[in-house]
């Protein structure tokens, strides 16, 4: 069995923030396996799936992100998943716009989401696929990084977007399917063209 954890913040006026980038992979990825909610107590929403025979529940917390530790705590425990068969999928203010980036563990990097992961279940060692966010030619516009991760996409980034949430569905699935070094070595790519490098130029021309 297998948990698929995205992070994000609950309520609609979050729903096309940067923050709740994770939220939205994890909403294409139980599409594809056309997983239904799971009926459950706690601060959170999941849904049941299967894929490539192995049982994929998909978590979201609802506890607002710096909780998030509490919710996958919680089903991990219930339904007994080893912390290596979990995959948290979040956005980060580290890498540039559409880029992805594909761990087997490590720190949370400043992220408070993931930091609540690692705490409540006391190990560093859960893999993860980061989600590049990181606009300069934006960041300037806002007071600090938690105005700038709580505002929404601009219209000439969605393209970007919609194409890295669909790389992150691919190596998702790939994780699950072929092990996560295939994963890292198909993903984890700087593009000679930097999609992020190109929109700043596409703002300046």
């Amino acid at each position: 069995m297998r948990l698929l954890v995205g992070l994000g913040n609950p309520g609609k006026q979050y729903e096309e923030t940067r923050h709740n980038t994770g939220f939205r992979v994890v909403d294409r990825l139980k599409k594809t396996v056309n997983a239904a909610p799971l009926e459950s107590t706690g601060w959170f929403k999941l849904f049941d799936g299967r894929f490539e025979d192995e049982r994929i529940l998909f978590l979201y917390p609802l506890t607002f992100m710096n909780r998030s530790g509490i919710a996958v705590s919680d089903i991990a425990l219930q339904f007994d998943i080893e912390t290596n068969n979990i995959i948290v999928i979040y956005d980060d203010f580290n890498l540039p716009l559409g880029s992805i980036r594909i761990r087997p563990g490590g720190s949370a990097g400043g992220h408070n989401g993931l930091s609540s992961v690692l705490e409540v279940m006391q190990t560093n060692d859960i893999p993860r696929v980061r989600l590049g966010i990181f606009n300069e030619a934006l960041f300037s516009k806002y007071t600090d990084a938690a105005d700038f991760v709580l505002s929404a996409f601009e219209t000439d980034e969605e393209p970007i977007v919609t194409t890295m949430i669909q790389q992150a569905h691919n190596a998702t699935l790939m994780m699950m399917k072929d092990g996560i070094s295939k994963a890292m070595n198909s993903f984890n790519k700087v593009a000679e063209d930097d999609k992020s490098t190109k929109l700043n130029k596409n703002r300046e021309s």
